[in-house]
Order: structure tokens, then sequence, then C-alpha cells
């Protein structure tokens, strides 16, 4: 039964994978995509792969992690006898209250909860989701690998996640399924498991560029690392398509690869993103 589970987390990201194609308007395999789609769709027994197309089409996510005891889009506090069974995988689970499939994440990177000052206005534009000290300006990573487990390591140490390996092993189980590259140098990593907060992300420039298996065959020398709560998956197709609508200009990369630090970075993102990032 754990076999039928983790096909369908996997239909699930390939079915994220081609939103997300289609939300960049990028040169994805989207071909590809689909037909990897149809194919674990055939492998999955009929009555399991019927539900889960009935799910999908009322919600953005039809399989969601059990994160703090509770299914995250509805937020239904989970029985312990049901966790426990979620846990153990010896048979698919449903959440009583939505119905979508549940699954017992190995290990969840997580973000802290953050007081919010009543005498401060409340962020807009892009950030809602960065900050300047979630810039770096030149990565010393060497590898896509390296590279997100740096971004996420940025992440860590300013206190918008606590757990670095956690999200850096999310983003590159992501990864595994097909490169979160685009054109144009950008690359969109991502783990859509973390547990509570809000979209958050991190950027980092590599001026001579890394292998993400970008579909042009080019380096990448843009990398967002972003940290999506279930409840904000589909939110992020709309953050996803302004930010790479930002970047489909030479001048706007070259602007950003310019920076030498992360507060001009900062100024630069945040420039540029005032028309695409609401």
């Amino acid at each position: 039964m754990k076999r039928i589970l983790n096909q369908l987390i996997q239909l699930q990201e390939l079915d994220f994978a081609l939103a997300e194609g289609r939300a960049a308007t990028t040169k994805m395999p989207l071909a590809q995509l689909e037909q990897a789609i149809a194919q674990t769709l055939q492998s999955l027994p009929e009555d399991v792969a019927t539900r889960y197309q009935r799910l999908q089409k009322r919600h953005p996510l039809a399989v969601v992690p059990i994160l703090h005891g509770t299914c995250p889009p509805c937020g239904i506090a989970l029985p312990i006898a049901l966790i426990n069974q979620v846990h153990a995988a010896e048979t698919l689970h449903t959440c009583p209250h939505c119905g979508r499939y549940l699954y017992y994440p190995e290990a969840v990177a997580r973000q802290p909860r953050k007081k919010l000052d009543p005498d401060q206005p409340a962020p807009a534009g892009i950030a809602r989701f960065s900050a300047a000290v979630l810039m770096v300006p030149e990565l010393q990573a060497r590898s896509r690998e390296a590279a997100i487990e740096e971004l996420a390591e940025t992440l860590a140490k300013h206190g918008f996640v606590d757990n670095a390996q956690a999200l850096t092993e999310q983003a590159l189980r992501r990864e595994a399924i097909i490169s979160t590259a685009v054109e144009h140098g950008l690359a969109f990593p991502h783990a859509r498991e973390v547990e509570g907060g809000g979209l958050t992300f991190a950027v980092g420039l590599s001026r001579s560029g890394l292998n993400f298996e970008a579909p042009d065959g080019k380096p990448t020398k843009i990398i967002f690392l972003i940290a999506i709560p279930t409840p904000a998956a589909a939110f992020y197709l709309r953050l996803l398509a302004g930010l790479v609508k930002t970047f489909s200009t030479s001048d706007a990369r070259k602007s950003l690869l310019d920076c030498d630090s992360p507060e001009a970075m900062w100024k630069i993102l945040t420039k540029l993103t005032r028309a695409t990032v609401a």
C-alpha cells in the first residue's frame, strides 16, 4: 500500500509541475509531463485513480501530509488513532472532513510563529514573501544540490524555517521528478510540505551559472528557493508567474546579477516586482 501512496504523491507532484510550466509559460517539456501523468494514473487501482481525479477537480491538493496533527488544507484536528494508521501506511486513509488522501511525512521543515507588531503596517508586494537578509549575492555552491542547501541554510539562519536539512531534502525530492529551472537562467526549487507560517523565499546568484538541467540547456544564474506551506500551494503558482514575468527581460536579469550586496539585491527586486507581484 505504501507503493500506491508514493505513486499518488508523485502523481500530484507531476500535476503541479505541469501547472508550474503553464503558469511560467516556459519551454518545460509539458507533453512529457502529460504523458507521465497519464502513465501514473493508469498504474494506480481504478478506484484510487478515480477518487484522486475527483478530488483534484475540487481542491488544488488531493494528497496532503499530516502536519501538527491536522489536515493542513481544512485545518481539522485528526484523531490519534487515524494518525497512527496513516503513519503505519498499511492502507490508504483520507481526511474525515475533506476526503483528501493523507500521508505522514518523515521530516518536515517548520516556520516559527512570528509576533506581529500592531504599530507596523502590514508588508506589501514582495515584502510579504522575503527580506533583504534572504538575498545571497554570490553563492558559494558549485552544484544544484549545494545551491539548494546553501539557500535553505540562509532561511534557517534568519529564523524563517527551523530545519534546513528537511527543507533541502524536500526540495531535492521535487527536483528529482523534473527540474524547476526555466529559460533565461532562472530556477525555482521549492518545498511544498512546510508547516506553519507563510510562503517565503530566498534568492541566490551564481554569475558563472549552475547546471539545473534547464529546458534551454543554459546555466542557471538566479535561484529562488521557496518554502511553501501546504495551504499556500495554489497561491505559489501566482507568485511563480509574477517572478517569471519580472525576469523575462535581459535588462531585469542583468540588474539583479549586477548587485554585490543583499541590500542592493533587495532594492532591485522590490523595484522590479512592484507591478508583477501583488
